[in-house]
Parts: C-alpha cells; structure tokens; sequence
C-alpha cells in the first residue's frame, strides 16, 4: 500500500454516491480540506445545489439524509476518501460543474489553504480535467470572488 493509498482510503461498497451525493460530495470535501468548514464555504454549497436540476425533487429531509451520509464519510475518511467515491459517483457531464463549484467554495472565504491547493490539484487530476481548463476555472473563480 503507497502513502496516497493509505490517505485516500477506498470508500467501503454500502457507501457508495448516487451522483447527488457525489457532486455534494465533492463541494464538501473542498469545505472541509483544512480542517473545518467556514460558514461562506458552507453557504456557497447550499447556494450551488439549491440551484441545480438534479436537486429538483429533494425535501429538506432528503438534503439532510445526504449530507449526514456526506459527513460521515469526510470524518472518518478524509476529504481524499470522499473526493474519490465521488468521482465514482460523478457523470462525466457533471465533472467540469464540480470542478467549479468547488473552487469556488475553496476561494469563498478569501484564504487559500496549502489543504484546499491540495485538493484542488488531486479534483482536476482525478476529474480527470485538462490542465489548461483547470487553470481557466481557477482564474475566473479568482475574479469572481475578488469583491
């Protein structure tokens, strides 16, 4: 077993991601890459899914069921563990939507953590995101959260 494995745990099979826990799954995990999740990081995940089509049909007790699942992986496995079974989870199509909003919540609170660059860098690779695109989002995010 090699230093990565032993950090980014594989996801045991009763925990595999639907893709809408695997999307919340990686904005989740950016929120909490250095140890705690700010409240700008966690508002801009809500901010994210309310406003995505795959979300549509769910209650406030289907959000609440997820994110328990959610948490549950990233405290006892890491945000390496849980960026892992989300990209299982995740279809390509959604992949680059992610990307983003998970860059996004890293930039939200102004301060990015040695953790968050990170983790941004095992996403796109994982992501499997070209590296020039991966550069693109980064810079638009920046400017985005300049205000």
């Amino acid at each position: 077993m090699g230093i990565f494995d032993k950090i980014f745990k594989a996801v045991p099979e009763e925990e595999k991601l639907t893709q809408q826990e695997a999307f919340a799954g990686i904005a989740l995990a950016m929120a909490g890459a250095d140890g705690s999740i700010a409240e700008s990081e966690w508002a801009g995940i809500v901010n994210y899914i309310r406003r995505l089509r795959i979300y549509d049909n769910f209650s406030n007790p289907a959000f609440d069921k997820l994110f328990d699942k959610l948490f549950r992986i990233l405290r006892n496995q890491g945000p390496g563990a849980l960026v892992n079974a989300s990209v299982e989870g995740l279809s390509e199509d959604l992949r680059l939507t992610a990307f983003a909003c998970a860059v996004d919540i890293a930039l939200a609170d102004g301060v990015l953590e040695e953790e968050e660059k990170e983790l941004i860098n095992q996403m796109a690779e994982s992501l499997e995101i070209p590296e020039q695109t991966a550069i693109s989002i980064i810079e638009v995010m920046i400017i985005k959260n300049k205000a």
